[in-house]
């Protein structure tokens, strides 16, 4: 089983870059690295960290390497495009599909690519999507649940990224699923 998270950067980082892209990214984005970390304990998992500095980098990478690839920054445009390209990669692979995105990047890259996403999910894979409420209301989940796939959603409130009872379940399903 596989599971891909895609998650935004932190404005809270180490000091030091000579460290793996899931570490250094601090505050608030521990909610992602913890998760990332009891998911890997059930299922091989792939973490995607947006930027408009570097585009998508994985959580595994050393953040030195990043950015010792980046000419100049990215930009929005560019880190929309890597973005997508990755939602549509992973959709075809993932048992386990989260997406963790601040309203205005939910809205330019899930949004943007939705059809396309639902149609190239796996059946039978779990989906956890967690964005405002405004962008997550606009959305249609019967397809996803045509395909017999779980569908969780949280509603951001201010900068919590998932919310424990939405994070509890997905553990739950995963662990279910990795079962079977």
């Amino acid at each position: 089983m596989e599971a891909h998270i895609f998650a935004e950067r932190s404005n809270t980082t180490a000091e030091h870059r000579d460290q793996p892209v899931k570490e250094y990214y601090e505050g608030l984005f521990g909610q992602v690295a913890g998760l990332y970390d009891e998911l890997a304990e059930l299922v091989g998992c792939h973490l995607y960290v947006l930027s408009r500095e570097f585009g998508v980098a994985g959580g595994e990478e050393r953040m030195s390497a990043v950015y010792a690839g980046v000419q100049d920054s990215v930009g929005s445009e560019g880190m929309v495009e890597q973005a997508r390209a990755e939602l549509l990669d992973a959709a075809a692979n993932a048992d386990v599909m989260v997406i963790l995105l601040s309203t205005d990047v939910f809205q330019q890259t899930v949004e943007e690519v939705w059809d396309e996403l639902v149609e190239a999910a796996k059946p039978e894979s779990i989906w956890c999507l967690g964005a405002a409420r405004s962008s997550l209301e606009g959305f249609d989940f019967e397809e996803l649940e045509a395909k017999d796939c779980t569908v969780l959603t949280y509603q951001r409130v201010g900068v919590a990224r998932i919310g424990t009872d939405t994070r509890e379940e997905l553990l739950e399903a995963v662990k279910q699923k990795a079962t079977q």
